[in-house]
């Protein structure tokens, strides 16, 4: 029952009436959690703390870019997941749980078009099938050596950036005044040090690690 998680998605939600048409939803989990997906180890879809998997169809526009193109996972069985609306649009939402009827979408389809050729997909080697085969294969084989070298800059900018992060959110005003200095004279802003790490294009991330 996810009625009760309206304190979490900040809207009403409602039931999916039996007969209504469910859209085919997606949902971006980024770096390490997409890695863990393609390699088979992945074991929850939501968030660490997240009570609930939020999910959306094409139509919902991300406020942000995939430049790492990692890809998105489509969930097969919407209705078998527990999915409601979550009183947004485009948005709904579902149990935290294990993925079940997931498959994975390569970064160069759009989800629109994706969409199309899913409706009515419900397991993962028919998405496979649905979205090219072996062209597929060959995708998801890419995307596993662009998320690895992802993640490895991830972890070297995180090593570098968290004293100057710990500084900018200090309590302190001169400490977080200190950092800022640093920032600036670094040519970094709070954007680089705070966002998810694909939606920062490529050159950007190189002048992050070369400033860090």
């Amino acid at each position: 029952m996810v009625k009760q998680y309206r304190w979490h998605t900040g809207a009403t939600l409602r039931r999916i009436e039996p007969e209504e048409r469910v859209p085919v939803l997606f949902r971006d989990i980024g770096l390490p959690a997409t890695a863990r997906f393609l390699d088979g180890t992945l074991r929850r879809l939501a968030g660490p703390l997240s009570p609930i998997t939020y999910m959306r169809s094409h139509a919902y526009v991300e406020p942000y870019t995939d430049y790492g193109c990692i890809g998105r996972l489509v969930i097969l069985d919407p209705r078998g997941a527990g999915a409601w609306h979550s009183g947004l649009p485009h948005i709904y939402v579902a149990p935290a749980g294990p993925p079940i009827a997931v498959g994975y979408v390569p970064a160069h389809w759009s989800l629109a078009k994706a969409a199309d050729r899913l409706d009515g997909v419900r397991s993962p080697d028919e998405a496979r099938e649905a979205l090219g085969g072996v062209e597929h294969d060959d995708a998801v084989s890419d995307a596993r050596v662009r998320l690895c070298v992802l993640q490895a800059q991830l972890l070297e900018s995180e090593r570098k950036a968290e004293p100057l992060r710990r500084r900018l959110q200090s309590q302190h005003a001169d400490e977080r005044a200190a950092a800022r200095a640093e920032m600036a004279a670094k040519g970094i802003d709070e954007v680089d040090l705070c966002v998810a790490w694909h939606h920062i294009s490529a050159k950007r991330r190189a002048h992050v690690l070369t400033a860090l």
